[in-house]
C-alpha cells in the first residue's frame, strides 16, 4: 500500500496521557484535526487548547469511560452529532495490571478485557463503514511485545495484546485491497503512566523507548506494514519467540517478571 495520506480528522482514545497524548501531538503537527476520546474531560480540554493554538487544528473533546458496554455507540453518536467524519482511528486507550493472577482484583481484569479488547472492535465496527463508503482511511490498534509469548504476572494484559496485535494484521489484510491502512503497534517497554497505574517497578534490558519514538514509528509505516514493533532488541525478543518452545517461554518470562514481594 502507499503511504498513508495525513487528511481529514483523526480520533484518538486514551488521548489524556502517554501514548495517546503523543498521537495527538504528532497527528496534530501533520495537519490533522482531532477528536480526542478519554475519561478525564479536563485532562482533554486542556491539551487540546494546546494543539488548537500551536498547530491551528480543530480539536473536539469526547469525555468517555470505554470499558463501559456500548461507549463506542456513544462515541460515535457525538461525532455524527459534530457533522465529523473520522478518517483515522487511533485505537489506543488500555490499562493494565501486573501480579499474581490470584491476588488481583477481578473487577480491574473485567474492566481491562473490556477496553482493551471490547473497546478496540466497537470503536473499529462504529467507524469502518464510512471509511470503506470514502476509499480511504485508517485504524491503528495497539500490541505490545507481551503479545508475542505467555507472560507470567501480565498474564490477562498480555492477552489482551495478543488479541489486539492478530486483531489489527487480520484486518489488514482484510482491507488493503480497499484503501484502508492498518497497523499493530506492539511498543516495548515505554516510558508512560502504565508503569505507575500497573504497580510495576521494573528495570528491563536496554530500558525504556520514549512515547516520541514509538508514534513516530508508527506513524511512518502506517500504510506500509501490517505490524510493527519499536527498537532492534524489542524485535529480536518478540521474533525469537518463534524459536522457543511456548512452555520455556513461559517460564524464562515468569522469572523475570516475577514480584519481588
Amino acid at each position: 500500500m502507499k503511504k498513508f495520506d495525513f487528511t481529514g480528522t483523526a480520533l484518538v482514545t486514551g488521548a489524556s496521557s502517554g501514548l495517546g497524548e503523543e498521537f495527538a501531538q504528532q497527528l496534530a503537527e501533520r495537519g490533522m484535526n482531532l477528536i480526542l476520546v478519554a475519561r478525564s474531560e479536563a485532562k482533554l480540554q486542556s491539551l487540546a487548547g494546546e494543539l488548537a493554538r500551536k498547530y491551528s487544528v480543530d480539536v473536539t473533546v469526547i469525555a468517555a469511560d470505554l470499558s463501559k458496554e456500548y461507549a463506542a455507540k456513544e462515541v460515535k453518536e457525538k461525532t455524527e452529532a459534530a457533522g465529523l467524519q473520522v478518517t483515522l482511528l487511533v485505537n489506543n486507550a488500555g490499562v493494565g495490571t501486573y501480579g499474581r493472577f490470584f491476588e488481583l482484583e477481578p473487577t480491574d481484569e473485567h474492566r481491562m478485557v473490556m477496553l482493551n479488547c471490547v473497546a478496540p472492535v466497537d470503536m473499529t465496527h462504529e467507524f469502518l463503514g464510512p471509511m470503506l463508503k470514502h476509499g480511504k482511511g485508517g485504524i491503528i490498534f495497539l500490541g505490545s511485545v507481551a503479545a508475542y509469548q505467555p507472560s507470567p504476572y501480565f498474564s490477562t494484559y498480555g492477552a489482551t495484546k495478543a488479541f489486539n496485535l492478530l486483531l489489527g494484521e487480520a484486518l489488514w489484510a482484510e482491507l488493503k485491497d480497499q484503501g484502508i491502512s492498518v497497523l499493530s503497534l506492539s511498543p516495548g517497554y515505554t516510558k508512560t503512566h502504565f508503569q505507575e497505574n500497573a504497580d510495576v517497578d521494573l528495570n528491563p534490558p536496554g530500558g525504556y523507548k520514549t512515547p516520541q519514538e514509538v508514534v513516530s514509528l508508527a506513524l511512518r509505516k502506517l500504510g506500509k506494514k501490517p505490524s510493527v514493533i519499536p527498537g532492534k532488541r524489542n524485535r529480536l525478543l518478540a521474533f525469537s519467540i518463534r524459536f522457543t518452545p511456548r512452555w520455556m517461554a513461559a517460564k524464562i518470562a515468569g522469572r523475570v517478571s516475577r514480584p519481588r514481594t
